[in-house]
């Protein structure tokens, strides 16, 4: 199943008419995430045709507004849908605060479904969340608060055999199960056939890296390891490299060489300052640096095969047109 990337809004602090604020919508295994969630996220949810009702997760980084200010409004709608599959949320603590002061406060069940409410130990690096197909990790970034990065990576519950060995020892069809799960195998006589033997290798796991506001780590592969696929903002052009740490933000060639430092395949930037009418100054900037750099444009779909290892954009809105 191919990693894909929905981006919701990548705008920076400063609302603008047309562009909406940092929210990206995550598919990895058979899992629907949704990554930070500024003021108009939902709009943007039904706008690029995603299901309310296929979410698991929401992961806040930060609490600034731009990253957090949908967040009450969304879990609201929900409950209008009257949902009832399990949400998570993962959020600095004092978002957690806010979401139990202004729905838990007089109400125990406020919602038509159970909200596991998850409060983020800011400043650490560990494993945040299991799930069957996937795993999240949470790493600190460098901001004017504290703010966290993510890191999400598959997870394969169960491994493919091997037909020609499990004809050679005759295993029974009853027995696959336990070897899909990593269990040897023994034969009548005793014998103990590993299940490496029995198995097919696990493919690579594909890992999508999120860096939000932050300014430029120098051990970022240290906190990641490596990343198929890093989104990392790029506040600034380089040209404003002065500014860029003073405000705990990223230029675009910075954004570019923690692509490198972490041996990423492909690179998107976002979080661009709207005094940047166009875009594309910033993404040359970043392409000379870094060749695989892509602007994380709102309405726009990101999705990485493993088969092929290329990575493929879709203009969301051509999508829909061609729908209609």
């Amino acid at each position: 199943m191919p990693l894909k990337i929905t981006i919701l809004g990548s705008s920076s602090a400063t609302p603008t008419a047309h562009l909406f604020p940092t929210a990206q919508w995550l598919q990895i295994g058979n899992k629907n995430f949704l990554i930070d969630c500024g003021e108009g996220t939902q709009m943007q949810i039904r706008r690029n045709k995603l299901s309310f009702s296929r979410l698991d997760a929401i992961f806040i980084s930060h609490a600034h507004g731009d990253h957090c200010f949908g967040l009450l409004g969304l879990l609201s709608s929900l409950d209008l849908l009257k949902r009832e599959k399990e949400l998570f949320l993962f959020a600095p603590p004092q978002i957690v605060d806010l979401v139990e002061f202004f729905f838990y406060r007089n109400n125990e069940n406020p919602f038509t479904y159970p909200l596991q409410r998850i409060p983020i130990k800011m400043g650490e690096k560990y494993l945040l969340h299991t799930a069957d197909t996937s795993r999240v990790y949470t790493i600190p970034l460098s901001h004017t608060i504290q703010c966290q990065g993510f890191v999400f990576e598959e997870v394969f519950p169960l491994k493919n055999v091997n037909p020609f060995k499990i004809n050679e020892y005759e295993i029974p069809s009853c027995d696959i199960p336990g070897i899909k799960k990593g269990k040897d195998w023994k034969t009548k006589e005793g014998l103990v056939i590993k299940n490496d033997e029995l198995t097919l290798p696990l493919p690579k796991a594909l890992r999508y890296a999120y860096c939000t506001d932050t300014q430029y780590i120098g051990s970022l592969k240290e906190l990641i390891g490596t990343a198929d696929i890093l989104y990392h903002e790029a506040t600034y052009s380089t040209s404003e490299s002065a500014i860029a740490p003073l405000s705990g933000h990223s230029t675009s060639v910075e954004a570019a060489k923690s692509a490198l430092d972490v041996d990423a395949r492909y690179l998107l930037i976002g979080h661009l300052s709207v005094r940047y009418k166009d875009p594309s100054i910033l993404l040359k900037e970043a392409c000379k640096v870094f060749p695989n750099t892509y602007y994380a444009r709102q309405n726009t779909q990101f999705m990485l095969d493993r088969k092929d290892m290329q990575l493929k954009v879709m203009d969301i809105k051509e999508k829909i047109n061609a729908k209609s």
